[in-house]
């Protein structure tokens, strides 16, 4: 399967790769304490908007959703993950089963917002959610700076 064939814009091995190393730290550390499953709604919005601008309109909803879809952590992921010792064994056999199963809601494509209102909702297990927050905010911010 290559880029095209998972609708991504670029060639990447996995986009699991857009996450980073805090997310998989927090993942880590709720899977000790027993808070991985806990359900959890993160919001994306924009706190300001350029100058003279009063709204803004939204992009790259397909883009964070074809991520979100195709968000796995394949074996040579994983292996490169172990030799650098980046999470434990327990996150790692965690990862290898890793599908986002919460829900995405917000703006559709096109559609006019206001400063301070929430362009996206994600809702899920804190484990499944907090490691989209890199992949999400990587896509939409890029478009509204």
């Amino acid at each position: 399967m290559n880029a095209a064939d998972l609708g991504l814009p670029v060639e990447v091995p996995s986009t699991a790769l857009f996450t980073d190393r805090y997310e998989l730290t927090m993942l880590q550390a709720a899977l000790r304490a027993g808070t991985a499953d806990r359900r959890s709604v993160f919001e994306v919005f924009t706190r300001r908007l350029p100058e003279g601008r009063r709204y803004g309109v939204v992009a790259g909803t397909g883009r964070v959703l074809d991520a979100v879809e195709n968000f796995r952590f394949d074996s040579a992921v994983l292996d490169f993950m172990a030799e650098q010792k980046i999470v434990d064994e327990p996150t790692l056999e965690w990862l290898a089963d890793y599908r986002f199963r919460g829900d995405i809601w917000g703006y559709p494509e096109g559609e006019v917002y206001f400063p301070g209102s929430p362009i996206m909702r994600v809702e899920g297990t804190f484990a499944e959610a907090v490691l989209l927050e890199t992949v999400i905010l990587s896509i939409l911010c890029l478009l509204y700076t």
